[in-house]
């Protein structure tokens, strides 16, 4: 994490903490304890493997590693780690769901100009289009 991290550190929540509230920062984050509420911050939330949080996460860009229930906004790439669970409600402009994680979400894309992406609709189903499977 080097995006936007106060004195070389990124803000922390250790492993046995647990917090309720609100968190509203500049800087990047981790969780590797229990946090409940909302987190709205301009650089990168990650979520440790020992990880949980029940909430609201608003961010830059986002790794989970760990559990995450609620809704997340992730302005750029959210990624899901192997050993990652989310559940909920999730708006990201690109997604990485590595196999193995749980993604148990309602998920929108976004575009550059913070609008839900368009569907591209297929109306000639005989042209060449790329392969997706």
């Amino acid at each position: 994490m080097k995006y936007n991290e106060a004195n070389g550190q990124p803000n922390r929540i250790e492993k046995g903490t647990k917090i309720t509230g609100e968190i509203q920062s500049e800087s990047d984050f981790r969780i590797d304890g229990f946090f409940e509420g909302n987190i709205e911050t301009k650089g990168k939330v990650v979520v440790g493997k020992n990880g949980k949080v029940d909430g609201t996460i608003v961010c830059s860009s986002a790794d989970i590693e760990g559990k995450f229930s609620g809704t997340i906004h992730v302005e750029d790439l959210l990624s899901i780690r192997s050993t990652g669970e989310v559940n909920g409600d999730v708006v990201m402009s690109k997604l990485i769901v590595e196999s193995g994680a749980v993604f148990n979400a309602k998920s929108s894309m976004q575009n550059e100009a913070n609008n839900i992406a368009p569907l591209k609709k297929i109306t000639n189903f005989t042209d060449p289009r790329e392969k997706t499977a």
